[in-house]
C-alpha cells in the first residue's frame, strides 16, 4: 500500500470582530442535518457532539495561519473576484501529512461557512490589494 497525496484549503483573511460575530451567528444556526453530517464525517460520537466554538476556533486557525505547513494562492469567485486562499498537505499513510491539515478539513466542511470565509478573503484582498 502506498502514499497519496492530500491537501486542503481555505479562504486567507485577518479574522475581526464583525467578521468572528458572522461565524459565530452562522455556526449557531447551523441546520441539524448539518452538524450531524459533521459529526458522522469527523466521526464525532455522543461524547464529542459538535461544538460550535471549537469549530470557530478551527476557523480562526485556518483563516490566517503562515507557517512551513502552509502556502497561499490566488484563486477567483464565479464573479472574477481575486482571493487569497490558504493550502496545506502533502503525501499521507494515513494520518494527516500536516498539522494544519485537520483544521482546514474541519473549517472548510460546511459550504456555508466555506462560502463566507471567500467573501472575507474577497474584502481582504481588495483592502490591501
Amino acid at each position: 500500500m502506498g502514499a497519496d497525496f492530500t491537501f486542503a484549503t481555505f479562504p486567507y483573511f485577518d479574522m475581526t470582530d464583525d467578521r468572528r460575530e458572522r461565524f459565530t451567528e452562522l455556526l449557531n444556526n447551523l441546520s441539524p442535518e448539518q452538524t450531524a453530517e459533521f459529526q458522522d464525517w469527523f466521526g464525532l460520537d455522543d461524547e464529542d457532539s459538535f461544538h460550535p466554538a471549537d469549530l470557530l476556533d478551527d476557523i480562526e486557525y485556518a483563516c490566517g495561519v503562515s507557517n512551513r505547513e502552509t502556502s497561499t494562492m490566488y484563486a477567483f469567485t464565479e464573479k472574477g473576484e481575486k482571493y487569497e486562499l490558504n493550502v496545506t498537505g502533502g503525501m499521507s499513510w494515513g494520518d494527516p501529512p500536516t498539522d494544519a491539515l485537520s483544521y482546514f478539513e474541519r473549517a472548510g466542511f460546511i459550504d456555508e461557512i466555506y462560502n463566507l470565509a471567500v467573501d472575507f478573503s474577497v474584502e481582504y484582498i481588495k483592502m490591501y490589494a
